[in-house]
């Protein structure tokens, strides 16, 4: 099963409203305008979108900040949310305790108000699910589709936390990269609102660079090319290949953006440039690149 194949298949005929946008982007926007509301949801799978051993509090936050990450990338503040958990029966009450402080503190931390939900028992593992709604700024909703040739291509931030970090929980166990991991930083709101301004395109980094690069270019009918040596790295690159493993790995929740050419994003960093086209070009230290095997996470792939 390829999730995006049977989204594509089975939903989106189903999908009628404008602010659904065909279901291509993170985001559908509610209501007939631009002046109003966005909105997004996202699912947390025990086993598969965080580890049975990670602290159920840290899972709790990343559950928040994984769809604030999508509201960010959009130029929006996030606003109301509901809370879905499919609790598993031997869980204890100090277990719920936890994962709710998790989501109880990063409410706080990111202005969300919680307004509802629903609570289930199971007897399989834990499922979480985040309805989360966002505020625009000043109307401007930046799809992916709003890339064109000559544009630059930025990022809001480090690439490869969410990789080192999954490698460091499987492995050697080291705390301070798996804490990224398990509770990624987000880009600033300062950032976001810089997003509203400027973006003609965007959205945010969560299953890979690459593939959610090559996700905008298709979306928008264009090429990327994208200057490898200057992405900003978890961990620095001598060679071409330490880089892509980076940029592959996914969980990192950055910003991805196109802007117009002039225009110079402070606080972000340019990492190529919008083609004509199709596809994804790659180039390290001025040298065309061959794309990886694999280009980040598809979900429904085990």
């Amino acid at each position: 099963m390829r999730e995006a194949e049977w989204i594509q298949r089975y939903i989106a005929p189903l999908v009628s409203a404008p602010g659904a946008d065909a279901l291509r982007d993170d985001v559908a926007l509610l209501g007939a305008t631009a002046e109003g509301t966005i909105i997004t949801t996202d699912m947390l799978v025990e086993g598969r979108h965080f580890l049975p051993s990670d602290p159920l509090w840290t899972v709790g936050q990343k559950l928040l900040r994984v769809s604030v990450s999508d509201i960010y990338a959009k130029g929006a503040r996030p606003r109301e949310a509901l809370l879905s958990i499919a609790w598993p029966t031997g869980r204890s009450e100090a277990d719920f305790a936890a994962l709710l402080d998790g989501v109880g503190a990063d409410l706080v931390r990111y202005g969300v108000n919680l307004v509802g939900g629903d609570l289930v028992s199971t007897s399989g593992d834990l499922v979480l699910n985040l309805v989360l709604t966002g505020a625009l700024n000043n109307g401007a909703l930046p799809r992916r589709s709003g890339a064109r040739p000559g544009h630059s291509i930025w990022v809001s931030g480090e690439i490869g936390h969410g990789g080192l970090g999954l490698a460091a929980a499987l492995k050697d166990g080291d705390p301070t990269k798996m804490a990224r991991y398990r509770v990624p930083e987000l880009p600033s709101l300062e950032q976001a609102e810089a997003v509203s301004k400027h973006a003609s395109a965007a959205m945010d980094v969560s299953d890979g660079l690459l593939i959610d690069a090559l996700r905008m270019a298709e979306a928008s009918g264009v090429a990327m090319e994208l200057q490898i040596d200057t992405v900003p790295l978890a961990k620095p690159a001598k060679e071409a290949t330490q880089a892509l493993a980076q940029c592959i790995a996914g969980d990192d929740y950055q910003i991805l953006l196109t802007t117009a050419p002039e225009i110079d994003l402070v606080g972000f960093f340019r990492i190529g440039t919008v083609c004509e086209g199709q596809g994804l070009l790659l180039r390290w230290q001025e040298k065309a690149i061959p794309l990886p095997e694999s280009l980040g996470y598809l979900h429904g792939e085990s």
